[in-house]
C-alpha cells in the first residue's frame, strides 16, 4: 500500500476514534447530569438510549445516500451532525432537549458507521483489507478508552458541559481536516459513474500514484441498476443471511458487554471489580482486532470468522460458571474480549466483500441495523432472564447459542471482492 492509501485509512480510524469518545459522551455525564436536573434511573435511560436509536437510524439513512451520492459527503454531513448536536448538548437543561440532542450525534455517527469501513476497504489493497477494517472498527473502544480520563478530568475542572464541548470541538478541527483530504472512493466513481467522474479519477489516481484511465469503463446493466438490486435475487438472499447471521452475533455480543460488569457484582465482587472487567474487554479487544487483521490476510476469512465466534461463544457460556476469584474472572474478561472484538473487526470486511461498490454501503447499512435490533433485545433478554431469578450459569448458556449460530452462518458466508 502506498503512503496516500495508509493516510486514507489513518483517517477514518482517527475520525472513528473521536466517533467513540461521542458515543460515550453522554455516559460519563450521565451521573452528573442526573443530580443536577434531579432525574431518576427512567430518565437516564432515555438518554442513554436515544442516541443508539439515532445511530442505528442514521446508518440505514446514510448508507443509501452514500451509494447514491457518494461517501466523501456523507462522512461530511456526518461530521457536522455530530459537532452541532455535541455543541447544542452543552447548553440544554431538559431531558427533552438533551434527547434530541443526542438523536442528532447519534444520527452523524451513523453516517460514519455506513461509511468509513467501506472507505477504508475500497482505498486498501486486498491483502490488507480486514487489517484496515479492524484498525477503524476498534478506533470506538479506543476512543472510549483514550477519553475515559479526559473526560474525568473535565468533570471535575469544568463540570459535565465541558465534555460535549470538547467532543465538538474535535468535530470542528476535524471538518477542515476532511473537507481538504478525505478523497472519494474510485471504486464509487467507477461503478456509480457521477458527473465529471472520469476527470475525478484521474485526479485521485495521479494522487494514489494510479495509472490514469482514458475512458470509463462499460457500465453494464448490472452496474446501471439501483440500490434495489438489495430486494432481487442474488443479493435478497445474500442480504437476508448477513442481516440474520449479524443479528445473533449481536445479540450475544451485546448481551456480555452490557452485563459484564453487573454480572461480576452479582458474583459477589466489588463494582470496581465490575469495571475493571469491562475495562479489560476493550483492551484485549483492541489488541485481538489488530493481529485478526494479519492473520486474515493469510486464511479464509469465514473459517476465521466461524473459528472466532464459536470461541466468543465457549467462553460466554463460561463466564456465568466462574469461581469468585477476581484472577480467573480478569483472564476469562482479557479472552473474551480478545475474540470478541476480533470477530466484530473481521465481520465488516465480509460484509463489504458480499456486495459490489455499487450497493456496498447499502448493503452493510441494511446488514448493520439488524444487528443493532440484536444489540437491543441481547441485553434486554438477560434482564428478563435474570428477574425471573435464573441462574446466572443458565443464562450464559442460553445466551451464547446466538453465538454459535452466527458462527456457523458465517462460516458458510462466500464474500466476492469481483467489481472492485
Amino acid at each position: 500500500m502506498s503512503f496516500a492509501q495508509i493516510a486514507v485509512v489513518v483517517l477514518c480510524v482517527i475520525v472513528n476514534t473521536v466517533d467513540g469518545f461521542d458515543v460515550l459522551a453522554i455516559s460519563f455525564a450521565a451521573p452528573a447530569i442526573a443530580r443536577e436536573w434531579g432525574l431518576g434511573p427512567e430518565s437516564v435511560c432515555v438518554l442513554l438510549s436515544v442516541g443508539l436509536a439515532g445511530i442505528g437510524a442514521g446508518v440505514l439513512i446514510s448508507s443509501f445516500i452514500a451509494d447514491a451520492i457518494g461517501r466523501r459527503p456523507v462522512v461530511l454531513a456526518g461530521t457536522v451532525l455530530i459537532g452541532t448536536g455535541m455543541a447544542a448538548s452543552a447548553f440544554v437543561n431538559s431531558v427533552e432537549t438533551m434527547a434530541l440532542c443526542r438523536l442528532l450525534s447519534g444520527m452523524g455517527i451513523g453516517c460514519m458507521v455506513s461509511t468509513l469501513g467501506t472507505l477504508s476497504i475500497e482505498y486498501s489493497a486486498a491483502r490488507w483489507r480486514t487489517l484496515a477494517v479492524a484498525a477503524v472498527v476498534l478506533g470506538t473502544p479506543l476512543g472510549g478508552t483514550l477519553g475515559g480520563p479526559v473526560a474525568v478530568y473535565l468533570l471535575g475542572e469544568y463540570g459535565w458541559r465541558a465534555i460535549f464541548l470538547f467532543g465538538a470541538s474535535l468535530s470542528v478541527v476535524l471538518f477542515p481536516i476532511l473537507l481538504i483530504w478525505l478523497p472519494e472512493s474510485i471504486a464509487f466513481l467507477a461503478d456509480r459513474q457521477p458527473p465529471n467522474a472520469l476527470a475525478r479519477i484521474n485526479s485521485l489516481a495521479t494522487r494514489f500514484s494510479l495509472p490514469a484511465l482514458s475512458a470509463l469503463p462499460a457500465l453494464g446493466e448490472k452496474a446501471a441498476s439501483g440500490w434495489r438490486d438489495l430486494t432481487r435475487a442474488p443479493l435478497l438472499k445474500v442480504t437476508l443471511w448477513l442481516c440474520s447471521a449479524y443479528f445473533c452475533y449481536m445479540f450475544s455480543f451485546y448481551f456480555i458487554q452490557s452485563w459484564a460488569t453487573s454480572l461480576v457484582t452479582k458474583f459477589g465482587l466489588t463494582d470496581s471489580a465490575g469495571i475493571t472487567t469491562s475495562a479489560l474487554m476493550n483492551m484485549a479487544g483492541l489488541v485481538g482486532g489488530v493481529l485478526t487483521g494479519y492473520v486474515a490476510s493469510r486464511m479464509s476469512l469465514p473459517k476465521l470468522l466461524r473459528v472466532l465466534m464459536l470461541i466468543m461463544a465457549v467462553l460466554i457460556a463460561v463466564f456465568g460458571f466462574l469461581p469468585a476469584k477476581l484472577s480467573i474472572i480478569y483472564a476469562a474478561s482479557l479472552a473474551l474480549g480478545f475474540f470478541m472484538w476480533s470477530a466484530s473487526a473481521a465481520v465488516y470486511t465480509c460484509f463489504a466483500l458480499c456486495y459490489p461498490p455499487r450497493l456496498r454501503a447499502s448493503g452493510i447499512g441494511l446488514v448493520v441495523t439488524a444487528g443493532r435490533i440484536g444489540s437491543i433485545i441481547g441485553p434486554y433478554a438477560a434482564g428478563r432472564l435474570l428477574a425471573e431469578n435464573m441462574s446466572i450459569s443458565t443464562v450464559t448458556t442460553l445466551l451464547a447459542v446466538p453465538a454459535v449460530i452466527a458462527a456457523l452462518m458465517f462460516g458458510l458466508a462466500k464474500p466476492d471482492a469481483t467489481g472492485d
